[in-house]
């Protein structure tokens, strides 16, 4: 009797461990949910919640919001399917994650076109397409002092420098990426009084109430206008381009062929809408006028015909 109960184990363990498998790769290929990365400023925040809108409507995916994380971090994380979709920049592709700089760009092919192939061939992460706005890395001095002193780009401001105090949000003090502060200075041959390196929600704090003299900020951030900052021009071009665009998996569609078939239309339906000054708009919206992130997505979204 015991041999024969061993004899039916033995028989039923193959296919127990077959009925197993052929469970994990169903649950594998049938993907119900979609992991959305928060931004770490208001954005970020802005676009994912669109993206987050339109999936919710027009697909039966599940959309998850997993907690903001530094660039590097996020890119790993939508290697290793922690995470889904997020919301960057081509210049951001190309220096911070790829490690490469902008003079690396072949000539006659633009730094997005290159950023997008270079990180599918090195990561397996591409881009979309670009929303239509560029926000740029840009130096930033309060108004006041800019006109007393006729200072209109960042080469007009450096005899000031050594008597002026530099403030940035942490990552921008990063040694990954060839866009941070250290090349900056190499770049412009700048000294500083002092430099300090503050929490993003803070820098602006900082320049109202004189703790920092200049800081750095992005070009369509909306409390550049409530806190009347100027912003310099570049005049040594050592920024590159900054494009918003999703940045995705290469297999990210592919995945989700079964469960969410429209999913890269969705994506691609912002291509082109999204201009600076309405970018600035709602930025300004959110961080000024203190609106919530979803409410100014969905009313961009209503007034694009993407959402009722």
């Amino acid at each position: 009797m015991f041999k024969f109960i061993r004899k039916i184990s033995l028989l039923l363990i193959p296919i127990i461990l077959i009925g197993a498998l052929v469970g994990c790769s169903s649950s594998g290929d049938d993907k119900t949910e979609i992991v959305l990365l928060e931004g770490q400023f208001s954005e970020i925040t802005i676009i994912i919640q669109m993206a987050g809108i339109l999936i919710e409507e027009n697909t039966d995916l599940e959309v998850k919001f997993h907690d903001s994380m530094n660039t590097v971090a996020a890119a790993n994380a939508n290697v290793n399917k922690e995470v889904d979709l997020y919301v960057s920049y081509d210049g951001t592709l190309l220096t911070t994650i790829l490690g490469h700089d902008p003079s690396d760009v072949p000539e006659g092919e633009s730094l997005f076109e290159f950023a997008k192939e270079l990180g599918s061939k090195e990561k397996g992460l591409t881009l979309t397409e670009k929303f239509g706005f560029e926000n740029t890395y840009a130096l930033a001095v309060p108004r006041e002092f800019a006109e007393e002193n006729n200072i209109k780009t960042i080469s007009d401001l450096k005899p000031y420098t050594k008597d002026l105090v530099f403030g940035a949000e942490h990552e921008f003090f990063d040694e990954e990426g060839t866009m941070r502060f250290k090349p900056f200075n190499e770049h412009y041959d700048i000294e500083w009084k002092d430099s300090k390196s503050l929490d993003i929600g803070l820098k602006y704090a900082a320049m109202d109430n004189n703790n920092i003299d200049v800081t750095m900020v992005y070009s369509t951030d909306g409390l550049n206008k409530k806190s009347d900052l100027v912003i310099l021009e570049d005049d040594l071009s050592f920024f590159p381009e900054y494009y918003g665009s999703f940045i995705i998996r290469d297999t990210l569609f592919e995945e989700y062929k079964e469960t969410a078939p429209n999913l890269e239309e969705l994506l691609l339906s912002l291509e082109g809408l999204i201009d600076n000054e309405t970018m600035i708009e709602m930025n300004y919206a959110v961080d000024a006028e203190g609106r919530n992130p979803r409410d100014v997505a969905k009313e961009f979204l209503v007034e694009n015909g993407l959402s009722e």
